[in-house]
């Protein structure tokens, strides 16, 4: 049975990793917004964090406070609201990272984010000038939002109008969705999967039931001063696309050729801004030999993510390796 190790991340408030115990070297997973760790493990066969166990990795699957597990503490009680992205890549961060160092001994470890959790990674590399990570694996995050979409320009100039008493409950809508499936309105449901990837109707409504945690209103009020263009800390003083030039972490990042949240150009931004030579960048999808083009939630979730998308992350860690 798995582990779950809590963690003081400041301000009262705790993060959760469970920790699916391997031989080696130590992976932290980080889910996306309104996500959380079951992201990252959602059935036997869609398990990032079980495949990188087989491979010989220490895995800790991280819900940042207010996540999953971490949207009630180790007393059981419902955690304040109101986190940023600043938040978790400046006290979330930290503190699960030298947890697990302790509790491991390694000297560095493997980071693998999804949408926001890549996102919160630039954040922590921002301002940590010697991170102790040997690789990163990026799959689907932004951090450029220059010229954006009709979908991108509401959300970020609607973002400082929503006003929430602490968490805009989005696994009811999750649910609704996933009930409704193809016959959502506007084909609502492809926004976030690509139908070709996660084929079994059964399957879609357990993705969208499960993986969906509540969305902070600081995460969209952090948002929302995206609407100019750049990522930006929230007191404004970090454009976070110009405080990666130093980064010398060996970073991949993955790219949903489908993926209709976070297009191949936004993430692009975020691999143009990272200073280190030992990065690529991997569009995935059928011209790249993959069986059909990945959505923003098929990295870790869809029907082949565990014969596409594992081998792609495996081979960078591995490539990076201690030993």
């Amino acid at each position: 049975m798995d582990d779950v190790v809590w963690v003081d991340v400041g301000d009262g408030d705790e993060a959760a990793l469970t920790h699916h115990a391997g031989p080696g070297e130590p992976v932290v997973l980080c889910h996306g917004i309104s996500s959380n760790a079951r992201f990252w493990d959602l059935a036997p066969d869609r398990s990032l964090a079980d495949w990188l166990v087989a491979q010989g990795y220490d895995v800790w699957n991280l819900d940042l406070r207010g996540h999953g597990v971490a949207e009630r503490g180790s007393d059981g009680k419902r955690q304040k609201a109101g986190w940023t992205v600043d938040d978790y890549g400046n006290g979330d961060l930290p503190a699960v990272f030298d947890t697990v160092l302790h509790a491991t001994g390694a000297a560095k470890l493997h980071y693998v984010g999804h949408s926001m959790g890549g996102m919160v990674l630039a954040v922590y590399l921002a301002s940590h000038a010697a991170p102790p990570l040997a690789s990163a694996v990026i799959a689907g995050s932004p951090l450029d939002f220059r010229d954006p979409d009709p979908m991108w320009w509401g959300l970020l100039h609607g973002a400082p109008y929503v006003t929430l008493p602490g968490f805009l409950p989005t696994p009811f809508a999750a649910r609704l969705l996933g009930a409704l499936g193809e016959r959502a309105p506007l084909d609502a449901d492809e926004f976030l999967y690509d139908r070709d990837n996660v084929a079994d109707k059964a399957m879609r409504r357990t993705m969208l039931h499960t993986v969906v945690s509540p969305v902070s209103r600081g995460e969209i009020k952090q948002f929302g001063l995206a609407k100019h263009g750049e990522f930006v800390s929230v007191d404004g003083s970090v454009k976070y696309r110009e405080a990666l030039d130093d980064v010398q972490v060996p970073m991949r990042f993955l790219a949903g050729r489908a993926d209709r949240v976070v297009t191949p150009d936004r993430v692009w931004g975020y691999y143009e801004a990272v200073g280190t030579s030992e990065k690529d960048f991997i569009v995935v999808g059928d011209a790249n030999g993959e069986v059909a083009d990945y959505g923003h939630l098929d990295f870790g979730d869809g029907d082949r993510a565990a014969t596409e998308v594992y081998p792609l992350v495996g081979e960078w860690l591995g490539a990076h390796a201690a030993h």
